[in-house]
């Protein structure tokens, strides 16, 4: 549902501290015009490989949420152009899993009993009224009004569509994981079973809802500067 736009208060301390910062729209979110029918999980990771080819080095590439399908994929393609994958209140799937497999079974989430589903448009939205719970709940108010204009119903095929990753490619990826421990929509339960199932290089905490982009940015900008110095 989230887009580039929700990373503005990161990328710019990131940025203040001479970092170097690209915040991507995958196809069919933020203001990419793919239309929802065409989106894929083979499409998300093609245009996560457009911008590592277009990338002068190694980089740390971060996913949110659904973002660790899109990371997970990038990095079988282009291994040798990421230096780290940063998992962040992500879905950190195995191979031959699919988004919905993982998400199905994390019955405490806020977020399954407030979906709303249109096969026909190929999208799956969730109910406004609840978004404050299930993804703001610690956010200012001015961030959940910027919300609530830009949130965008997501693609349905990357979700259903499982993920094929080799010890050889992905595995070869140092990993890292931030865990949100006030998570209501990617349940901390749901978030120690994935690290557990793949383990990572490090797990870091974050007192966070589901967007600390948005409640916790500074301590969020500060976790991703010292994974970026590991």
């Amino acid at each position: 549902w989230h887009g580039a736009w929700c990373w503005y208060k990161v990328k710019t301390l990131l940025e203040a501290v001479g970092q170097q910062v690209t915040v991507v729209d995958l196809p069919g979110l933020g203001v990419d015009t793919t239309p929802p029918l065409e989106v894929s999980l083979a499409s998300f990771q093609a245009r996560l490989v457009e911008v590592l080819d277009a990338a002068p080095g190694p980089v740390v590439l971060v996913g949110h949420s659904m973002g660790g399908i899109a990371i997970s994929a990038a990095a079988e393609a282009r291994p040798a152009k990421i230096a780290k994958l940063v998992y962040l209140s992500a879905f950190l799937l195995q191979s031959g899993q699919s988004m919905y497999d993982v998400a199905s079974t994390d019955t405490d989430s806020l977020t399954l009993p407030n979906l709303l589903v249109d096969p026909v448009a190929g999208v799956i939205d969730i109910q406004r009224d609840a978004i404050r719970p299930i993804f703001y709940e610690e956010c200012p108010d001015a961030d959940v009004t910027l919300a609530s204009a830009l949130l965008r119903p997501t693609p349905l095929g990357p979700i259903g569509q499982p993920l094929a990753v080799s010890t050889a490619s992905f595995g070869s990826v140092r990993r890292f994981y931030i865990s949100c421990t006030d998570d209501r929509a990617v349940t901390p339960a749901a978030q120690q079973a994935m690290v557990a199932a793949s383990p990572c290089e490090k797990v870091f905490t974050l007192d966070s809802d589901h967007s600390p982009f948005f409640s916790r940015p500074l301590p969020l900008a500060s976790r991703l500067l010292h994974i970026a110095k590991l």
